[in-house]
């Protein structure tokens, strides 16, 4: 894609070059000038002023040219920089209802297991009551 803008540009350029160097040779003119227009004394004053207008065209091309550049190349960052942000902080938030999960799942296992136990417990204690075994003592041994 930089290829395709790279030869746009160049040819947006070279459409628009005249005319950038035209206009900014027409200030140059005006300021040298200060501001009074003096007939053909005036044109060659701006033939003598082309060279400079057209360096100062050129370099406010290059300033606008890579401002472009950079502010899309910062914008581009931004969104990279956000998107990865946001990555982390799914992952981080997955990571914490996973630990979070895990944990409510441990207590809700360990409570069963509990009631399990404590009913088999119970279970056990009256059969062997019905039995007229004590479970108080040790047995014999």
């Amino acid at each position: 894609m930089d290829e395709w803008w790279e030869r746009r540009w160049l040819r947006r350029h070279a459409m628009v070059a005249p005319f950038g160097v035209f206009f900014a040779t027409a200030l140059l003119t005006y300021f040298v000038g200060q501001g009074q227009w003096r007939g053909p004394e005036t044109w060659d004053m701006a033939a003598t002023l082309v060279d400079l207008g057209a360096v100062l065209y050129a370099m406010a091309a290059v300033a606008i040219e890579r401002g472009f550049r950079v502010m899309f190349w910062a914008l581009d960052k931004r969104k990279e920089w956000r998107e990865k942000m946001r990555a982390e902080a799914q992952a981080e938030g997955r990571a914490e209802g996973h630990a979070a999960g895990h944990a409510e799942g441990h207590a809700e296992g360990y409570a069963e297991a509990k009631r399990e136990f404590d009913a088999r417990l119970a279970r056990l204690t009256r059969a062997a009551r019905e039995q007229g075994i004590t479970l108080d003592e040790p047995p014999p041994g």
